[in-house]
């Protein structure tokens, strides 16, 4: 395709994961207020849920995406999406709203991967990393105006408003994917018949790969006991309001975009910067379980989104230029399936650790973990040569 061609179907895609984006973001945070005064048990729900699907439809989803054309995977996927969130909206049952929030999940366990892939089918396999950098940049603008406005409208409107905002937002992504012009078609016959077990020979049989995404894995499932302690933190803690926690996100998704775009500046191998993304975002969690007040919370999140922006694009370049390209739907559904199991660990670790340790305790020793955890990674993966520019 030609340059313009690329940037155009590049630029519809970041725009849609903008606005997506922001819906999602906008949602968690009202599910997340929604379910917080009923303890942090319901929280960690809720972000199972969010995590559960990836790993059980694993076996599914990588077979979905290689045997199927994978933008038609796409539209299905954010439709059922957006007609999902209508009834996630309106109920009031909180093992309904985990249910139905499941549900939005399952679907999106095939747009990952189903993204992940067309991203080199846009680009040409060189490019890959532009194109990850692109869409980091759409997710990280999202980061910015989503969670403030789901404070703001969780606040002002209640939870119900911001979740059907989000039905719209999926609306639109679907618009936007249906005018990319990219097609990836699939390979005629995959060799290892597309099984799960396959898609996990293909990331862990790679010497680099298995090293920096075992790593990754561990340093993920420490940090992320940070999404069930910071409601608690933030609000309970540091007295935030509802859009003081929203605010916190957004620095976070701040500094996710800036990150983002220091990945193709950085003369490392996307290995070493995925260990070096997890590092500082490591240091961010763990400062905000150490800082005295907001200011410096606020500080620190924003260090950790930078962290979290490396790690999310230098993760998507290393599995697409280490594996191929007929079987990127697989590597990343196997890839996505080991790193939600560590969040799934982490996520059920969360709520005694909050309970035990407090809010603070938690984030701070979660952090710490992940920096360790990191440092190893980093070592190990640094060693390789940084590609040619």
């Amino acid at each position: 395709m030609s340059d313009r061609v690329v940037r155009r179907d590049l630029n519809l895609l970041a725009a849609g994961l903008a606005l997506s984006t922001a819906g999602d973001s906008a949602a968690l945070v009202a599910l997340l207020l929604r379910l917080q005064p009923h303890g942090s048990g319901w929280v960690a729900g809720l972000l199972a849920a969010e995590l559960i699907p990836y790993v059980a439809l694993a076996p599914l989803t990588g077979r979905v995406v290689d045997r199927l054309e994978t933008r038609s995977v796409l539209l299905v996927a954010l439709a059922g999406q957006g007609a999902l969130c209508v009834p996630l909206a309106l109920v009031d049952a909180l093992w309904a709203t985990v249910a139905l929030f499941a549900g939005v999940t399952a679907l999106s366990a095939f747009v990952r991967p189903a993204t992940s892939a067309l991203v080199p089918a846009i680009t040409g396999e060189g490019g890959a990393q532009r194109g990850y950098s692109r869409l980091a940049t759409g997710t990280g603008l999202g980061w910015i105006a989503g969670p403030a406005a789901g404070g703001l409208l969780t606040g002002a409107f209640g939870a119900t408003t911001a979740i059907l905002a989000d039905a719209v937002t999926f609306a639109l992504l679907t618009l936007a994917c249906s005018a990319v012009r990219a097609r990836r078609h699939p390979a005629a016959a995959p060799e290892d018949g597309g099984t799960a077990r396959g898609g996990l020979r293909l990331v862990l049989g790679d010497p680099l790969l298995r090293t920096a995404l075992l790593g990754s894995a561990v340093a993920v499932g420490s940090g992320v006991i940070d999404n069930v302690a910071a409601p608690f933190r933030f609000v309970g803690q540091l007295g935030a309001s509802d859009s003081g926690y929203g605010l916190y996100l957004t620095l976070w998704g701040a500094g996710a975009l800036a990150g983002a775009q220091l990945v193709p500046r950085i003369r490392l191998s996307s290995g070493a910067l995925l260990a070096l993304g997890n590092l500082l975002t490591g240091a961010g969690i763990a400062g905000i379980g150490f800082a005295p007040g907001l200011v410096l919370a606020y500080v620190a999140s924003t260090a950790g989104g930078v962290g979290n922006g490396i790690a999310n694009v230098s993760q998507s370049a290393l599995i697409s230029t280490r594996t191929p390209a007929a079987q990127h739907g697989r590597a990343f559904a196997a890839s996505g399936a080991v790193l939600q199991t560590a969040i799934g660990v982490g996520t059920a670790a969360g709520a005694p650790l909050v309970a035990l340790l407090q809010a603070d305790g938690a984030m701070l020793w979660a952090g710490l973990l992940t920096c360790a955890s990191s440092l190893v990674a980093l070592l190990l993966t640094g060693r390789s040569r940084p590609p040619a520019r």
